[in-house]
């Protein structure tokens, strides 16, 4: 009992979400006596749902099908679309797998793997259930205020922390994208602001599945998301940006049939402010915007080609030359 009120105290302490995911691993996998533990991340809805390790126990042993469809393993895939838990019996291993939905207020985030030298009794499974909900909550309290309430995606105010840690890193290599759903308006107008809304939602889950595991997502209002990508080149920014518009551009969403967006990036210089590098997405977001929409453009190669100025920061000012 000492030691349970010791790890759930721990817990709660925590404030960064990655040790919070590593320290629950761990916890579950010491009190339930498990052989091995895994969590996985879930990105994309049906067809285009994908498990991805995130923890894998005993360290230094990696999970196997560290990256595998949903499709893959159907008793996944009915943990996940029924939201209970799976038991399966490893015959070849005389032992026992037990699937764990992970969920956030909207709906299943991950899952939790663990597997044990035998099934879990009532009193083990009323601990991982605990402990799940404990993180659970203490993960929603971390998001409460940071996350936009109708996608679910990071909001505004916390891009503008994220970006200073990642403009400040001389090491970092990253870009902002700025994606707009084009005739977003006339959306609403014809079909009502309750469609509306579904595309927002739908557009947040399709982000989710091509970038989740690249960088951070962000709704900045209305129709316009952010996308931060680290470690990423102006190339390799271009085919994943590309790759969710043709996505997007394909989605059938409910009523109002085929949506498209429009995609401006630019590469995230050291010592920008947010302000800044947002502005050169901009300008290349609105050059597709003029060039006929459901496109991507790159502020840099706007330069080179001579349609855009480059800009420099002047005591805080922005200034085009």
């Amino acid at each position: 009992m000492t030691d349970l009120l010791e790890t759930v105290a721990e817990l709660t302490h925590l404030r960064n979400k990655d040790a919070l995911e590593v320290h629950f691993a761990d916890a579950v996998y010491r009190l339930a006596g498990a052989t091995r533990l895994v969590i996985w991340r879930l990105t994309g809805r049906g067809a285009e749902a994908r498990l991805r390790a995130r923890v894998s126990l005993p360290l230094g042993r990696g999970a196997k099908g560290a990256d595998m469809t949903l499709a893959d393993r159907p008793e996944f895939r009915d943990c996940v679309e029924g939201r209970k838990p799976v038991e399966v019996a490893l015959s070849t291993q005389r032992q026992t797998r037990h699937l764990f939905p992970l969920c956030d207020e909207r709906q299943v985030t991950g899952l939790l793997d663990l597997v044990s030298p035998k099934r879990l009794d009532v009193p083990q499974m009323s601990l991982v259930t605990g402990l799940m909900r404990v993180y659970g909550n203490h993960v929603g309290l971390l998001d409460y205020g940071h996350r936009d309430e109708l996608t679910g995606l990071l909001n505004r105010r916390t891009f503008n922390t994220l970006f200073k840690e990642v403009a400040a890193d001389s090491g970092a290599r990253a870009v902002i994208a700025l994606a707009d759903i084009d005739f977003f308006k006339r959306i609403n107008d014809e079909y009502g602001h309750l469609y509306g809304d579904e595309v927002l939602i739908l557009m947040a889950r399709l982000l989710e599945g091509c970038f989740a595991e690249q960088g951070e997502l962000f709704r900045f209002g209305g129709e316009e998301f952010l996308i931060l990508l680290r470690q990423e080149s102006l190339e390799a920014a271009w085919r994943a940006l590309e790759t969710f518009r043709v996505r997007m551009a394909e989605a059938m969403f409910p009523q109002v049939g085929r949506v498209t967006v429009s995609i401006g990036f630019a590469a995230v210089k050291l010592g920008d402010t947010g302000a800044v590098a947002f502005g050169r997405a901009d300008e290349a977001l609105y050059v597709a915007k003029q060039r006929g929409r459901n496109q991507v453009q790159c502020h840099e190669w706007l330069v080179m080609e001579g349609s855009l100025s480059e800009a420099k920061k002047i005591g805080g000012q922005v200034e085009l030359f």
